[in-house]
């Protein structure tokens, strides 16, 4: 979507002389309930081609059921002769550069392939509106990393390069056959990472790269995500996508992609879709990250002790939403991160079961505050982090010949920034009223002492006379 002004007629039609082998390979690999629908041009600016009914379609009809055992997933992976020298590799990026190494590895065996004509089929970076920030000069990424709250740059682009020398350094010591060091370079695993994080679905706790039903384009208000079903009496699973509204012949079979912030979309599709009038899960939420540091902390080691006690993280990103509700767990989160002061005494040992446990509610004033402030400041660092993107943007439009492609991905971030924006500016006024109203807050010392039933009026027989003892018109003789 974000490079529709590459798309043009050539390449779809490249891509639509491959359709009639793909349909006819569908079909001999056991794709179900496809008697409905076609791969066709479509309608949709950038888009190429997609999936267009044949025949008219009712809502709650299976549109296509694809076997589990013929998607790209990491059940195929280890199947195959990769997963003989994949046990000691953790990517970086996850299952994503696993596929990605697999679909090399089938595209590699060229005609020999079972995958042959699928590979064939899919797109090359640029084709039918292909884009993806991997694909990015180094001056759109720069931009992209002041755009979002989330740096593509850091989980993205750098794990990408990270698990691309992992794979080099097996191919040189000759650790997976029939490949070599020389069969591809960075940008084939740029390009087949892309292809599977932007044509897959998360199913059965793990991506799965599904012929056919890759070729479907999002649509605005779909609910139809492909589901785990049944392949009939004959057994086996597969994914299918059922539809969630009644299609006319020739037209456009569309789906929907999941609930996601603009920088998912950016980072698994290569685009970010318009914001929806009410619609917080496409526009206003990004993520706030936050990380107890041993820097100006002098009571860091009892923290990371409680937290490996805990088997939790040191750090953590936190979903922020336009309509200003804040995560519980963030709260939680930041008031152990910045508990000190006279607060510090709940670090002692004996507290160290239940510590986590207090900062579900307000300890002090004084640690509340702070918990506020660091919101505060990390809304501000970010905002102020958009109003670097744009001028970055600015300076990189007014360069001579830039070109559509440029423009259109300069657009899809000033999207993502308006999006996130929104999400920033509610959590940060939120933070602002909450740093009002601290002093109406019951705190930790307040509630410990009604615990214990030590909050409330002396009674006459709790009163003490100067020397320690009851006082005697109360003594009972």
């Amino acid at each position: 979507m974000a490079a529709a002004a590459s798309t043009s007629s050539t390449e779809t039609q490249d891509r639509a002389a491959v359709v009639p082998q793909l349909l006819e390979w569908c079909n001999k690999n056991g794709i179900k309930d496809a008697s409905k629908i076609t791969i066709g041009p479509v309608s949709q600016a950038g888009m190429g081609l997609g999936l267009v009914a044949t025949a008219p379609i009712k809502q709650g009809e299976t549109l296509a059921t694809v076997p589990l055992t013929l998607c790209l997933s990491m059940d195929s992976v280890r199947a195959s002769p990769l997963g003989k020298v994949i046990g000691g590799f953790e990517p970086v990026l996850g299952d994503a550069s696993l596929i990605a190494l697999q679909l090399l590895y089938e595209a590699h065996m060229g005609p020999k392939s079972k995958y042959a004509v699928y590979i064939e089929s899919l797109p090359r970076p640029g084709q039918d509106g292909f884009d993806h920030p991997l694909f990015w000069s180094t001056a759109e990424q720069a931009v992209l990393a002041k755009s979002s709250t989330r740096n593509l740059g850091k989980t993205l682009i750098d794990a990408v390069a990270e698990d691309y020398g992992w794979i080099q350094s097996a191919l040189a010591r000759g650790d997976i056959s029939g490949l070599q060091a020389d069969s591809f370079d960075l940008s084939d695993f740029e390009w087949a990472v892309a292809v599977v994080l932007s044509r897959s679905f998360f199913a059965e706790n793990g991506l799965r790269l599904a012929p056919l039903l890759d070729m479907a384009n999002r649509g605005e208000g779909c609910t139809n995500e492909p589901q785990i079903g049944g392949l009939g009496i004959f057994g086996g699973k597969g994914l299918k996508v059922i539809a969630d509204r009644d299609t006319d012949k020739g037209q456009e079979i569309v789906i929907s992609y999941g609930p996601k912030s603009g920088i998912e979309f950016l980072e698994d599709h290569g685009f970010v879709p318009p914001p929806l009038e009410g619609n917080a899960l496409v526009g206003g939420m990004c993520s706030l990250t936050f990380k107890i540091s041993p820097e100006g902390d002098r009571f860091y080691d009892d923290k990371e002790d409680v937290m490996g006690t805990l088997g939790l993280p040191m750090a953590f990103s936190f979903d922020v939403r336009s309509d200003g509700d804040v995560d519980p767990e963030m709260l939680q989160f930041l008031r152990f991160l910045k508990l000190g002061g006279k607060d510090a005494f709940l670090l002692e040992a004996v507290f160290r079961n239940e510590v986590w446990r207090f900062m579900e509610l307000p300890v002090s004033e004084a640690n509340e505050q702070a918990v506020d402030e660091v919101i505060i400041d990390a809304c501000t660092q970010a905002l102020a982090n958009f109003a670097e993107a744009e001028a970055l943007t600015d300076e990189l439009l007014q360069k001579e010949g830039v070109s559509p492609l440029t423009i259109a991905r300069m657009e899809a971030l000033a999207r993502l920034r308006e999006s996130e924006k929104g999400a920033l500016v509610a959590t940060q006024a939120w933070a602002n009223r909450d740093l009002m109203t601290s002093d109406l807050k019951v705190y930790y010392q307040e509630r410990r002492l009604e615990e214990l039933q030590l909050s409330g009026p002396l009674t006459d027989d709790e009163y003490v006379d100067g020397s320690g003892g009851r006082r005697t018109s109360n003594l009972d003789w």
